[in-house]
């Protein structure tokens, strides 16, 4: 009897998982689902239980997209623009009168009101009261007052945050120092954290919850409630989660700090920026793990109200860190050595040091070398400060 051969196109779903599976890069999961519209389906029945592609980087410059950990250079149609910066799978244009987001992935948008439309209570210092403290107390959530001190037409977006259909987050630069802002998609202004210190230099959404860390490393968190005549969210409560409120290296040029979820935890990674960084091209720079002082890993202890340093990350867990940060699964033979990833995205927050941009890409020659740069070709301009659209992100697709 006569055997009918069966067609690549009749791959069962659970086989199609395993080969996916085995496929990290965004990239190669798309050309899986492209080859035919079985394989299409069977992609998009398994995808909710794939694990999270490693992102693209994307260079603000417009245009020039490369698939990590490979470096294979992509395209989006309609991309070609300059922007801000990126959240999650969106980038964020700045517009005349606007914000627009564009998920270059599946097509969608998003409108969000000027940087420049921001209002908050008048500036009462950085002392924001003790654990526990209200919005009455610490913080005039109600007043509507025009920022005067700080010209709010120069802010500029270092950071953006959709933490939910209804809440947007975002960290922005003006006159040397650096202001907490939310608002509502298709609202029509930004409500700023306006006594919150000036020196924020991380934001992120965490179980439900705004935080930031400031450059003291004192964690904060940021309650958030509802206005009932606007519909528009608000700072109501400032606490400090973690209080260290003092660090000091006499052996740094600056220092970065990024808080980033990984796996149910709250991790704060502090990269030292040493004279030797200063210079070059922008470029990756790798760490195969943890190694002081270049780079110290921590987890929030809320119950002890401090910082536990981490001594390993996960199996097959990586930090991309940047203007966007997370942690996702890359597999070790994908990209041997390289658990956490850096951007020189300093450069943005210390825009009035004058960054070299002419200097050979090899920015860390450090006689102990601990890091490298596993994608020596791929490198952008490193002058510039937050509002020259210079420099670049992390861009994370959705599975």
């Amino acid at each position: 009897m006569a055997v009918t051969p069966q067609s690549w196109s009749d791959l069962p779903a659970d086989l199609a998982g395993l080969v996916l599976r085995r496929l990290c890069v965004h990239a190669d999961r798309v050309r899986f689902a492209a080859v035919c519209p079985q394989w299409r389906s069977a992609a998009r029945q398994v995808r909710t239980r794939l694990p999270p592609p490693p992102p693209l980087l994307t260079l603000k410059a417009g245009g020039t997209f490369y698939s990590m950990p490979r470096g294979e250079p992509l395209r989006f149609a309609g991309c070609d623009e300059h922007f801000a910066t990126a959240s999650g799978s969106w980038l964020v244009y700045r517009r005349v009168y606007c914000l627009v987001l564009v998920d270059p992935f599946s097509g969608a948008t998003m409108t969000l009101p000027d940087p420049s439309n921001a209002y908050g209570s008048e500036d009462k210092g950085d002392d924001f009261g003790n654990e526990g403290d209200d919005c009455e107390d610490g913080y005039d959530s109600s007043s509507e007052s025009h920022l005067k001190w700080m010209d709010t037409h120069n802010f500029q977006v270092m950071k953006l945050i959709v933490c939910s259909p209804d809440l947007i987050a975002a960290l922005f630069w003006s006159s040397q120092s650096y202001r907490v802002a939310v608002c509502r998609p298709g609202g029509s202004s930004w409500s700023v954290a306006w006594n919150l210190s000036l020196w924020i230099t991380d934001i992120t959404f965490y179980k439900g919850k705004l935080f930031a860390v400031d450059y003291g490393e004192d964690l904060l968190a940021l309650d958030i409630r509802v206005d009932d005549k606007t519909g528009n969210p608000q700072v109501c409560q400032i606490r400090r989660a973690i209080k260290i409120n003092h660090f000091d290296n006499p052996q740094t040029f600056h220092r970065m700090l990024y808080l980033v979820e990984s796996r149910g935890k709250l991790l704060l990674v502090r990269r030292m920026i040493f004279h030797e960084h200063a210079y070059g091209r922008g470029q990756i720079h790798t760490f195969d793990g943890q190694y002081e002082p270049e780079l110290v890993i921590f987890k929030a202890d809320f119950r002890r109200s401090r910082w536990a340093k981490v001594t390993n990350l996960e199996d097959d867990e990586a930090l991309f860190l940047g203007p966007c940060s997370r942690a996702v699964c890359l597999p070790h033979h994908e990209s041997p050595g390289n658990r956490v990833w850096f951007l020189d995205d300093y450069k943005d927050y210390y825009p009035s040091w004058k960054w070299s941009g002419d200097s050979s890409s090899d920015t860390c020659d450090m006689a102990n070398r601990k890091f490298s740069s596993p994608l020596p070709m791929i490198s952008w301009s490193g002058r510039g400060g937050p509002a020259d659209n210079v420099g670049a992100v992390w861009l994370f697709p959705s599975n």
